[in-house]
């Protein structure tokens, strides 16, 4: 196999990219009770009689109700102004703001189980559940705060009243990672990458069956 055409040396090379001021992980532990009002209509009552071998799981979907991939970042609104405030940390004093922010998740439903003896799968509409935050970061004046969910935990019980549905609980064990970013253009020397090879079935050369040297030729 040759050289690629056209090889290109080591160059300074500018590139776009996020620096990163201060970077954290907030464990956030979310209790919501939703009422069977704020769910809406289900095909079938999870609190029927009929309802048997129910079971529920939970999970989190972006806006347009798909389901959120881990590491995905989550929309947040910064609720105040940032406040400057002073640490004294390792014996030197260090500036860091004081950020409050609100995240925004959306969490769906599922219930599972037989009406009667037909089984079932329904799911709520997206549920939107907002988690209010503070914290003190390194986040001067220009920088942008970016909000990804690093690991979740969703469990539902059901509440009824008779025969019907009242309402559920949602708990949620969140794992934040929250990076307090601005966009700088940085310098660096590099080489330019190439397309690796493409790999191909190469035709093995032939078999020859082995031989009996005990019995022939002896």
């Amino acid at each position: 196999m040759g050289k690629h055409p056209h090889q290109i040396g080591p160059e300074v090379l500018c590139i776009n990219t996020d620096k990163v001021y201060d970077w954290v992980i907030l464990q956030a532990n979310i209790n919501n009770t939703i009422t069977a009002a704020d769910i809406g209509a289900l095909p079938v009552d999870p609190c029927d009689p009929a309802v048997t071998n129910l079971e529920t799981d939970c999970y989190l979907v972006d806006a347009a109700g798909n389901p959120l991939p881990p590491n995905r970042e989550i929309p947040v609104v910064e609720t105040s102004d940032r406040q400057n405030r002073a640490f004294l940390i390792d014996g030197n004093q260090v500036v860091l703001q004081k950020v409050s922010f609100q995240s925004t998740i959306n969490v769906v439903v599922e219930f599972r189980g037989l009406n009667g003896t037909t089984p079932f799968v329904e799911q709520t509409a997206p549920i939107p559940i907002e988690i209010p935050e503070s914290i003190f970061l390194c986040a001067p004046e220009g920088t942008d705060l970016v909000v990804r969910l690093s690991d979740i935990e969703c469990n539902v019980v059901v509440n009824c009243v008779g025969t019907t549905l009242g309402s559920i609980d949602i708990s949620l064990g969140l794992c934040q990672s929250v990076q307090a970013v601005t966009n700088v253009t940085i310098e660096l020397p590099a080489d330019f990458c190439q397309p690796r090879e493409v790999f191909t079935e190469q035709c093995p050369a032939p078999i020859i069956p082995t031989q009996c040297p005990v019995v022939f030729p002896g």
